[in-house]
């Protein structure tokens, strides 16, 4: 858990700003005591889910988990929500999956009730107002669950983590912020330029793309936060390392912020075969969704598959046909009118729709 102050690395820059700004030697001090920090209850919100890949007695796999988190992406794209209550709602789901043994049919409930939390302690902590209801989360989230069993699972979740109010444990994006903090207070010392692929922006839209694969779930915050920086770092060494080809000297402050990255590895205790495996687990995510994106304009077109009670609830289409009746013209003089027999019991109304067709026909318009 942390304490106040210590969830994000700027939180503390910003309220020290307002009274005087912080020396870069006060600013490394902080940095690194939210690091110690951040190492002491790293192992509190780890999560060590262990599931198969195909279910044989009723158990959730790792393609359940990876719906689940997409779900839950899909409703942080939807509600516009940050990367934050997200993160903090893969976490949660994970970490109960790591506890608790459930049932496939309890994960739609169990994902709704994740983000319903993660709403509420983001609120907690920016002091704001929540803007979403459980309703909401439901209704979009198509959950076949009501909001009474959101509300009760939400319970249940938060009395099996030990979730205290006001108080959170540190996410792989807080675990980001912090090492990208530290790399960039780095970097202006040395009097470098932070290359502009290491934005927080592509930082943690490459983040919510790792974590929603299982395939990174056991993987140490501290050391997914870093191989995501590695990450950037090699894409701009080597793109400096073409540029010196070209120009035929190497500059020496291409080595420093990797150098920096290597210091921080040494303070985490992390080991080089354990990063390694993160590395390539990450690389092989990353390099998968690239494909996706690449084969984007191949995909087929949504088509959105409708009942018949549906569809004539949105547009009525039980007299429309495919098939008009042929009228056949009929010359008459022009003192001669055509008799016409009129029933006293049958209406004009029942013989003109006697017959038509009952199924409906849908209408096909043409784009010419």
């Amino acid at each position: 858990m942390l304490r106040s102050g210590a969830g994000h690395p700027d939180a503390g820059q910003s309220e020290a700003s307002t009274s005087r700004q912080l020396s870069p030697e006060e600013e490394a001090q902080r940095l690194y005591a939210t690091l110690n920090e951040y190492l002491l209850l790293e192992h509190k919100a780890q999560p060590r889910l262990c599931l198969p890949n195909e279910s044989e007695n009723g158990e959730v796999t790792t393609g359940a988990r990876d719906g689940a988190a997409h779900v839950l992406r899909c409703l942080k794209v939807w509600f516009d929500l940050p990367a934050d209550v997200l993160i903090n709602a893969i976490s949660l789901f994970d970490r109960f999956l790591t506890k608790m043994k459930v049932r496939p049919c309890h994960v739609p409930c169990i994902t709704v009730s994740c983000m319903n939390i993660a709403l509420e302690q983001y609120a907690a902590d920016t002091d704001t107002k929540r803007s979403i209801s459980v309703e909401e989360l439901v209704s979009i989230s198509q959950s076949a669950c009501t909001a009474g069993d959101v509300i009760r699972m939400s319970r249940v979740i938060v009395d099996k983590l030990s979730l205290v109010t006001g108080c959170r444990t540190s996410t792989v994006l807080d675990w980001l912020r912090l090492l990208r903090a530290m790399l960039r207070l780095h970097a202006d010392q040395c009097a470098i330029v932070l290359p502009p692929s290491c934005q927080e922006e592509e930082l943690v839209q490459l983040l919510e793309i790792v974590c929603c694969d299982a395939a990174c779930v056991n993987t140490r915050t501290s050391e997914l936060a870093l191989v995501l920086l590695y990450y950037k770092l090699e894409q701009q060494l080597a793109e400096s390392l073409a540029a010196a080809e070209e120009s035929g000297t190497i500059p020496e402050h291409a080595y420093y912020l990797y150098d920096f990255a290597r210091q921080l590895q040494l303070h985490c205790h992390m080991c080089d075969t354990t990063l390694a495996h993160a590395r390539a687990r990450v690389r092989h995510v990353l390099s998968r969704y690239e494909r996706c994106e690449a084969r984007r304009d191949q995909r087929q077109r949504l088509v959105w598959r409708l009942s018949e009670r549906t569809l004539k609830v949105l547009r009525p289409t039980d007299r429309l046909t495919s098939l008009l009746p042929t009228i056949e013209e009929q010359h008459f003089a022009v003192d001669a009118t055509p008799t016409r027999t009129r029933s006293g019991s049958e209406s004009s109304e029942n013989e003109e729709t006697s017959d038509w067709p009952r199924s409906p026909v849908l209408p096909v318009y043409c784009d010419n």
